[in-house]
């Protein structure tokens, strides 16, 4: 939407700009009848760019699902199976997020592990670096999903491992959790549950009417110790409708791939993506701890998922760091997964003037190469120096590295269309 922005106001500015000179140029007897043709015009091509930009998304049209947002099996909140009642107060019934008519997704292990909420694989933990082990408890990529005729809810949740404090990072990105409601692509935002007291908070959310389906993206940074939402006494709750993508797209990286930093969960770059797509997730995105690790590559390796995106020479940021690791991880993903595709992606934050981030960008690229030249015919490349505003690449982010909720709507829409052509060669 940004470029059909700039296209409609830049159009109709000269179209203004058109009647006010053919008003000065005509003669007096002629200036009325000139001023109204003009004006004709202006709203003629203006009623055109209105119609081709309702018309355009960046993304496609928005879609809801086609099937029936009342199918399956509903139930009361109240006469779901005690174990999952957390509380009953003020007139609505707490369901744990475990509760079987609720979904969650975002952790390829959940089953493994027990139900925790931690993003790799706890029987392997002492695998993983100290800070990848530590990070994994946050809950970036991770969702709640269900369908419901409630009109408001109630929402309480407990934190673990906030990683708080953070000057350039707001705490509703951090900590706080965003609501969408719709199906299929056609997931609008409602509102963000602030986290107004840590490490436990509470909130309202507001429903429209009818049985709707509710996605609640889970925080960034903090891990999620213990959840639960509160139903209407009286309301139903149901399963979500299935995915278009039920095997996740999988994503690695950096401070930059969890998030960091999106003022909400919502506008982090793999949620923009996976929503355009209605795809399941898994974010494997670390701060200041994505090296490409052997560790992290088998643990991806393990997972079945409809595409993976990788891009972590953010850390891994000299051809020192990154050569030594980069084309072994792909060929990881790769041997278990030979027909998915598999997008490289190289750092945002490039200048030609800087030496590491030229090599990188070039090692990456020379790695793509060779995989192609190998017969690899499902694997890509998007070149991040091409996100941003080349002469002004800081105004996208919020300290001159961690892109904005500007930032990484453009690294959505750089990455979305490469996606898109992938999916569907593959599904087709």
């Amino acid at each position: 939407m940004y470029f059909i922005v700039k296209k409609r106001l830049l159009i109709i500015i000269l179209a203004a700009l058109t009647t006010f000179m053919s008003a000065c140029s005509g003669t007096p007897s002629s200036t009325e009848s000139t001023v109204d043709d003009s004006s004709a015009a202006v709203e003629s091509t203006v009623s055109e760019v209105l119609q081709e930009e309702s018309s355009t998304y960046v993304f496609g049209e928005p879609v809801s699902s086609t099937l029936d947002i009342n199918s399956g099996t509903f139930v009361k909140a109240e006469e779901v199976d005690s174990q999952y009642i957390t509380k009953t107060a003020g007139g609505y019934t707490y369901l744990n997020i475990f509760s079987p008519v609720i979904d969650i997704s975002g952790f390829a292990s959940l089953e493994e592990n027990n139900n925790q909420l931690y993003r790799m694989l706890l029987a392997d933990k002492d695998k993983y670096s100290d800070n990848n082990d530590w990070l994994g408890w946050s809950t970036s990529g991770g969702r709640i999903r269900f369908r419901t005729n409630a009109t408001s809810l109630q929402v309480d949740i407990t934190l673990q491992n906030i990683n708080g404090g953070m000057k350039h990072f707001a705490p509703s990105g951090v900590s706080g959790i965003d609501v969408y409601v719709g199906t299929g692509t056609a997931r609008k935002y409602n509102c963000t549950i602030l986290p107004k007291t840590e490490p436990s908070y509470s909130g309202t959310i507001y429903l429209p009417s009818g049985t709707k389906e509710v996605m609640i993206d889970l925080p960034l940074y903090a891990g999620v110790k213990s959840m639960s939402i509160g139903f209407p006494t009286g309301s139903t709750v149901a399963e979500p409708l299935p995915y278009t993508y039920e095997k996740p797209v999988v994503f690695y990286g950096s401070s930059i791939t969890q998030g960091g930093c999106a003022s909400r969960p919502g506008t982090a770059y793999f949620h923009v993506i996976t929503r355009a797509f209605d795809a399941n997730i898994v974010n494997l995105g670390f701060s200041g701890s994505a090296l490409g690790e052997t560790s992290i590559a088998e643990y991806i390796a393990s997972i079945e998922m409809s595409a993976f995106v990788f891009d972590y020479d953010y850390n891994a940021d000299t051809l020192e760091k990154l050569s030594p690791t980069h084309y072994p991880f792909y060929e990881i993903v790769r041997a278990a997964h030979p027909d998915i595709p598999i997008i490289f992606v190289s750092r945002a934050n490039y200048s030609k003037y800087d030496t590491n981030a030229v090599q990188c960008r070039s090692l990456i690229i020379a790695n793509y190469n060779k995989a192609k030249k190998a017969g690899d015919e499902n694997v890509y490349f998007v070149d991040g120096s091409l996100f941003y505003d080349e002469y002004n690449p800081g105004d996208y982010t919020v300290d001159g590295l961690h892109p904005t909720d500007l930032g990484f709507r453009m690294m959505a829409e750089d990455i979305f269309p490469v996606l898109k052509e992938a999916l569907e060669k593959v599904n087709n």
